[in-house]
């Protein structure tokens, strides 16, 4: 019986010893890292590469005066403050709205490749979608010479060209003061609308004249002076409060309110 219980007991020895070491409980078992497949490395760097901006993006952040961290608001009112700065100069909007565009596609592939933090704008508003239409749009043919107003542009002009075409209302003398300053405003805000801003007087002032914009400014100012005078007087009837004198001034001030609110003279 002592035989059999040493034997049995070497026996169970001997199977807990092999499962120990099947378990890989017989000894610790370090997993060193495998290296990277020298196939990989390419690969890889190239997506770095790619996410780093070139010398073209730089520049294009350096055009619009924002950081390579600048947010998607921050990108959008740097762009619209210099578009609106440069109104009129079609080459530099075009340079804007190129690096505008450079900007954007690289935080797209930012955003994309998991490197870019979440932003509730990108990934979102990236996404094509279809451009609001405005309520009034000018024909082709006049996208040369007209231009809808700004609101505040045209509400400006309106306070403007109201006030100084009421005058002979109160008083028939001044018939020929209110079109004569209305006449000069209207001469004055035609000509220089569309003009790059240099936001200096005395820039502006040393600017060279421009004769093709001077030669349309007096041409549609008279014009519409002429034809507000003559819808004033058939309009004399509809308006019998008014004296013809009033109803002349009146008309003529409302033509050259439009003339300089929808017209443009500057361009290429």
């Amino acid at each position: 019986r002592q035989v059999f219980f040493f034997a049995s007991l070497a026996s169970l020895s001997s199977m807990m010893a092999l499962v120990a070491a099947a378990a890989g409980l017989a000894g610790p078992m370090v997993s060193l890292p495998r290296p990277m497949p020298a196939a990989a490395r390419p690969a890889i760097a190239r997506i770095s590469m790619q996410l780093e901006p070139s010398e073209e993006v730089s520049a294009a952040f350096r055009s619009l005066g924002i950081g390579e961290d600048e947010s998607y608001d921050g990108i959008m009112a740097a762009y619209e403050t210099l578009k609106a700065k440069n109104a009129g100069n079609t080459k530099a909007v075009i340079k804007l709205e190129v690096a505008k565009d450079r900007v954007m596609d690289h935080r797209l592939r930012q955003r994309m490749s998991g490197s870019l933090k979440p932003d509730r704008k990108f990934g979102e508003d990236l996404r094509p979608k279809d451009a609001k239409k405005p309520l009034i749009t000018l024909p082709p043919f006049l996208e040369e010479i007209a231009e809808l107003p700004k609101r505040t542009y045209l509400v400006t002009n309106i306070a403007v060209f109201g006030i100084f075409g009421l005058l002979p209302v109160f008083e028939a003398s001044f018939v020929s003061s209110s079109i004569g300053l209305n006449f000069g405003i209207a001469m004055f805000r035609l000509y220089n609308r569309g003009a790059p801003d240099t936001g200096n007087d005395e820039d502006m002032a040393m600017r060279p004249v421009n004769k093709r914009a001077s030669f349309l400014t007096f041409g549609i100012c008279g014009l519409a002076t002429a034809l507000g005078g003559l819808l004033g007087q058939l309009l004399k009837p509809l308006l019998f409060f008014l004296s013809e004198s009033a109803a002349i001034s009146l008309g003529a001030s409302a033509a050259l309110c439009f003339a300089c609110s929808f017209f443009k003279v500057q361009g290429e």
